[in-house]
């Protein structure tokens, strides 16, 4: 177990040294900060969705709205994130302090942020599309074809092959590892960080859309697809995580499909 989990670039808890446990701690540390900010900046329209009910008021349009929930979803993403990424950031680490070259560790996590935050302009897209959509039991159908597709999706080959590199930080870090060490003002780690989020996205964004579509600030659905997006990262199968995701996706999607009213009074 030991030796797949290293090869994959995933260092055994029992390597790691004190100022990786001190990394490891600040990440999870910010991780935990941002779910209290989850709760506490939360717009109440964000925690219902298409499936579990509307919210007393629709998303607002203008900039305003738009760059708050921006915001919210930045904040969401870490917390839902960063503990995943742990391990990358602590291949990284190793990389840097060997190469005495310091800073580029904020660059790296930034850089995955970002990724995210474009995500984020999506997801507003989606939500004012929702938003659009007769609250009835046609909400529930369309929130059905969004299990659907994201079941679906968990089976693609894209999902593997972006799990697979996902899974696999090591090989990023080998690829990219003189990029890291060499780029100016923490350039090259931003570099990686968005090579990184991009393989993060490419697993994760049709889980996001169920998010969405459930309610974005729903906390206890946060949690579930924070868990899911864990094991899928860290379990030595990972794929029969997704299998089974997918499964489960699937199946809800055509029994929502086949008899909306079991949501329907709910929406």
């Amino acid at each position: 177990m030991t030796r797949t989990v290293q090869a994959r670039g995933i260092p055994s808890l029992r390597s790691w040294s004190g100022v990786e446990v001190a990394l490891a701690a600040v990440l999870l540390a910010l991780a935990g900060i941002s779910w209290l900010l989850s709760a506490v900046l939360g717009m109440p329209e964000m925690r219902m969705g298409l499936l579990t009910g509307t919210g007393q008021a629709e998303m607002s349009g203008g900039p305003a709205p738009f760059a708050l929930f921006l915001a919210v979803w930045v904040v969401m993403m870490a917390a839902m994130m960063l503990p995943a990424i742990t391990p990358f950031t602590i291949g990284v680490s190793r990389l840097v302090r060997a190469r005495r070259k310091r800073g580029v560790l904020p660059s790296l996590t930034l850089g995955y942020l970002l990724v995210w935050t474009a995500a984020g302009v999506a997801a507003w897209a989606i939500l004012r599309g929702f938003d659009a959509i007769d609250h009835s039991g046609t909400s529930v159908r369309v929130g059905a074809v969004v299990l659907l597709v994201a079941g679906a999706y968990e089976f693609s080959p894209l999902k593997r092959w972006c799990l697979v590199r996902c899974r696999s930080p090591l090989a990023l870090v080998v690829k990219h590892g003189d990029t890291v060490v060499r780029g100016r003002l923490g350039l090259g780690a931003l570099r990686v960080g968005v090579h990184h989020g991009g393989y993060c996205l490419g697993c994760c964004w049709a889980l996001m859309v169920v998010l969405l579509a459930v309610g974005a600030m729903n906390l206890l659905w946060m949690a579930v697809l924070a868990a899911v997006i864990a094991m899928e990262k860290v379990l030595p199968r990972a794929e029969i995580v997704s299998s089974a995701l997918g499964a489960v996706l699937i199946g809800a999607g055509v029994v929502l499909l086949i008899a909306p009213g079991l949501l329907a009074p709910m929406a």
